[in-house]
């Protein structure tokens, strides 16, 4: 499948103006339906899709374990999932793991100038958000999205299908970090999240209330840590 369209677009420079053949990402609308039911439209890029769909269930506590999707079937524009059940109920899950050095400051800084120069189709178009999931055995985990919760999505649905073990594991995003992506860490058992770009209020004080590290402005060599420093070894 090809996920960029050419357009010929009129570019302005200053007092400069030209024709041009510009690369645009492809945008596709899926429709989700879990054992029958309509769930919701996926806005998405249309790869990695199964990964999507099981990050998306797994992010908001759907389901736990993967052989809770019992089917799953990707059609043209619709996405049809058989789950054991349909029982979703408030998460008590809270992440309070460990407070202890889990990753080495220069390190963590090679793993954001590797995210930054990874993404092919943002290098082509500017118009996809990236995300990564980093094991302390060196495994990664590099995914493509239109937005920003997608790319986070296909990250944490490959790590459930390969069995990742998430307290081993550390989120990077090149996106902003709003509140409801902390409440995917609390879901999975996430315990460090970096961002190439700026957290939210919201954000800032959930991770401190349930004890995540959260890392913003990460660029070059510089990174703001808003909660539980310690688990970043200066």
């Amino acid at each position: 499948m090809n996920f960029i369209k050419r357009f010929e677009i009129t570019r302005v420079e200053n007092s400069f103006v030209r024709k041009m053949v510009d690369e645009v990402i492809v945008e596709n609308t899926f429709d989700l339906y879990l054992n029958g039911v309509f769930s919701t439209e996926l806005l998405c890029l249309a790869r990695d899709l199964d990964a999507l769909v099981y990050g998306y269930l797994f992010a908001l506590g759907i389901i736990k374990i993967k052989s809770d999707l019992e089917y799953l079937a990707i059609g043209e524009d619709r996405i049809d999932v058989r789950l054991k059940s349909l029982n979703i109920t408030a998460d008590d899950h809270v992440f309070s793991g460990p407070v202890k050095p889990f990753i080495m400051l220069e390190e963590l800084f090679a793993k954001v100038e590797q995210l930054n120069t990874q993404s092919s189709l943002f290098e082509a178009t500017g118009g996809v958000q990236c995300a990564a999931l980093w094991h302390k055995d060196g495994r990664q985990i590099f995914k493509e999205d239109l937005g920003r919760h997608n790319a986070v999505d296909k990250v944490l649905g490959r790590a459930l299908l390969e069995d990742w073990d998430f307290s081993e594991t550390f989120l990077l995003t090149a996106g902003r970090v709003p509140g409801d992506l902390i409440a995917k860490a609390l879901k999975v058992g996430l315990s460090i999240i970096v961002s190439c770009s700026a957290p939210t209020h919201k954000a800032i004080e959930l991770a401190r209330e349930h004890g995540i590290t959260l890392c913003g402005f990460a660029r070059g060599r510089r990174l703001n840590i808003y909660s539980v420093p310690e688990r970043i070894l200066v």
